[in-house]
């Protein structure tokens, strides 16, 4: 008996105009889908249909706009010209605007149906929209008629070999218990949330038919350009991490030494200590040495400025402006007040790639889980950010404040170092005469490190690693310590 070898099929897309979109979506809409849009209103589904429309129409596509509403073309026009996709030479020629309300009115559910064989028909279009499909729901106050017509409007469309999007106002539950959505190859939910200051917008891809997708919360803001989606970040279950051999080598004379030679590259360093101990100084002296080096760094601060930054390193002999003059370091400051996490590591991520960083120092984790209040979520972002960058051969380097130093010591109170592959801590030492800093390396994956308690000597100009100390004189013999993370 003869075997048959099948190719697998390959599935053709519509790009959506929107370029994260199309990732999220493996490359795009599946072509000849029947797709649901649905949200509350409000939630920037008509933008969302219109930016994808513009994209196709640009492409070479001609779209039908099909509204339930009879929505004149003149009011249509006032609301698009704002938006950068739209072109008026696409308008009413590539992109054509139509009504299926008023003869759904007038002949109903069948007159309806005949309109649109007409339209598409006489305009042959690669992608229709018909917004609000809800709207038919509400005229066709039957439910076995509404059934009857959704299926008969699902296989016209499969016949005509078209793409459709089917706009709706619809409420997360419907999209479970409502008929319509059976017949649906994929279905994308966008909806809103109200927050103090401001109201931010997220879309899911709930279903998409035969085709493999990014799933998960996506954060979208619309603007000048229209719809901007910043995909959620997401830590890679396999895959190996970047095996480097390179050591990152710090300003700081004898810290290095410590560290068996420096920072091993594509790793995760977590700096803790109490307020003034010295980790935004001890952070950057890696990012300074890394950059005269003739590699690129990355800092983002959400204590001070970028000026303040300058102004602190240049008492330690560090002339950051030359290093941001010649494209060596770059520094963002973003004040936790105003940080909006759902896109903040994608700024991150695109800072890096634009100066080519191979080192990123966050300073510090602390005053950035102001902005996040749930544990488990801010966890999930460090995890994230972390994997991104060391499975990219980017080394990583947080700073975070422990508490004060009659506490035990405990590297966070957010349980975060699990993403650290060396911790360094710094910590205060009281004696009769004077308060002193130390600083220790509690761990180091992957090499040798020296775990003494050392004296930290930091006196403009010079930041230095001094003697080792005795157990008479190291913090813990004056300060409890607890468990804290293990």
């Amino acid at each position: 008996m003869p075997t048959y070898h099948q190719e697998p099929l390959t599935i053709e897309r519509l790009p959506t105009g929107i370029a994260q979109l199309d990732i999220v979506l493996h490359g795009g809409v599946p072509r000849y889908a029947l797709i649901f849009v649905a949200g509350l209103p409000g939630t920037g589904k008509t933008v969302f249909s219109q930016q994808i429309a513009f994209a196709n129409a640009r492409a070479g596509h001609t779209c039908l706009y099909l509204s339930t509403f009879a929505e004149p073309t003149l009011k249509m026009l006032r609301y698009l010209q704002g938006f950068s996709f739209f072109d008026r030479a696409l308008f009413g020629q590539q992109v054509i605007y139509g009504d299926l309300g008023g003869a759904l009115r007038k002949d109903g559910a069948d007159g309806m149906l005949k309109q649109l064989d007409a339209l598409i028909r006489t305009h042959r279009p690669e992608l229709i929209v018909i917004d609000s499909f809800k709207a038919l729901r509400d005229l066709i106050a039957d439910p076995l008629a509404f059934r009857t017509f959704t299926l008969d409007l699902s296989l016209r469309l499969s016949s005509w070999e078209v793409t459709t999007l089917l706009v709706g106002e619809y409420a997360e539950p419907a999209l479970r218990n409502e008929p319509e959505f059976a017949t649906a190859d994929g279905i994308m939910f966008l909806y809103g949330t109200e927050e103090a200051e401001r109201q931010k917008r997220f879309l899911r891809v709930m279903k998409m038919r035969g085709t493999p997708f990014f799933a998960g919360e996506h954060y979208f803001e619309i603007g000048p350009d229209g719809i901007t989606l910043f995909p959620r970040m997401a830590p890679q279950a396999s895959a190996e991490y970047v095996l480097s051999n390179q050591r990152i080598d710090s300003s700081v004379t004898g810290l290095a030494q410590m560290l068996g030679g420096g920072l091993i590259g594509a790793s995760t360093t977590l700096i803790g200590g109490a307020s003034g101990t010295g980790k935004s100084l001890l952070a950057l002296s890696f990012l300074v040495a890394h950059a005269r080096s003739g590699t690129p760094g990355l800092l983002v601060s959400f204590e001070e400025s970028a000026n303040q930054i300058m102004r602190n390193a240049a008492a330690f002999g560090w002339d950051l402006g030359d290093l941001l003059a010649n494209g060596l370091l770059s520094i963002v400051h973003v004040s936790p007040s105003e940080l909006n996490i759902d896109r903040h590591a994608f700024d991150i991520q695109a800072q890096a790639a634009q100066i080519g960083a191979r080192l990123v120092v966050i300073d510090s984790v602390t005053a950035f889980q102001a902005a996040v209040p749930d544990a488990a979520r801010y966890q999930s972002y460090l995890w994230a950010i972390t994997d991104y960058f060391k499975r990219s051969g980017i080394t990583v380097i947080l700073t975070t404040e422990l508490a004060e130093a009659d506490k035990p010591l405990q590297i966070s109170d957010r349980q975060i170092s699990f993403v650290a592959d060396t911790i360094i801590l710094l910590r205060y030492r009281e004696t009769a005469v004077e308060i002193s800093r130390t600083v220790t390396v509690l761990k180091m994956r992957g090499s040798s490190h020296d775990p003494s308690v050392r004296e930290l000597h930091l006196a403009p100009p010079q930041i230095v690693v001094g003697p080792r100390l005795t157990p008479r004189e190291s913090p813990s013999a004056h300060l409890p310590v607890g468990t804290g993370e293990g």
